[in-house]
């Protein structure tokens, strides 16, 4: 029952911190699961978001399942995607009535601002602490390099699942 407790508690301060979604929860996973409670190794986390990325759903949510169920099977699954989802849902409940007066407020505006810059700082640095781990040579950084290039060519409107898929490939065949 403790290891539950641990698991919600856990999961749920990530889906709080979880503002921006998506990549903006790859450091707080990693400093909860990693630093905090040592659940996870970095190859661990590693494989986690590999595995997170690849299968439909939002990355905290495909993260609390894994975890969960490597943890606590079933139940910490269940657990620790319920605790991941309540802030969301708690949030949407609370704001919804008020979105009017939060959107026209110069004040709101100004701390989305601020938060805005604050969740892009996080994913850089998401993208920078496991871009040291994964390009290990000047093959991976052209991989990789081309890769952004052809996303910013395409103005991002390229499916992620080609691009994987291509960099996969071009692994497959020179590396």
């Amino acid at each position: 029952m403790q290891l539950l407790s641990k698991l919600f508690l856990s999961f749920a301060l990530i889906g709080i911190g979880a503002y921006g979604g998506g990549l903006v929860v790859i450091p707080l996973i990693q400093h909860e699961l990693v630093v905090r409670q040592s659940w996870l190794t970095f190859d661990d986390m590693s494989r986690l978001l590999a595995v997170s990325q690849m299968t439909p759903g939002p990355i905290a949510v495909n993260a609390a399942t894994f975890v969960g169920f490597r943890i606590g099977g079933g139940i910490g699954a269940a657990v620790a995607t319920l605790a991941v989802v309540l802030p969301s849902i708690a949030i949407l409940v609370l704001a919804a009535p008020l979105m009017d007066r939060i959107n026209k407020n110069a004040h709101m505006r100004q701390l989305r601002g601020g938060i805005q810059i604050g969740v892009l700082s996080l994913i850089l640095f998401a993208t920078w602490s496991y871009g040291v781990g994964a390009i290990t040579g000047w093959l991976d950084f052209a991989i990789g390099a081309a890769a952004f290039s052809v996303l910013v060519a395409f103005e991002g409107k390229l499916h992620p699942v080609f691009v994987i898929l291509a960099c996969g490939l071009l692994g497959l065949i020179v590396l």
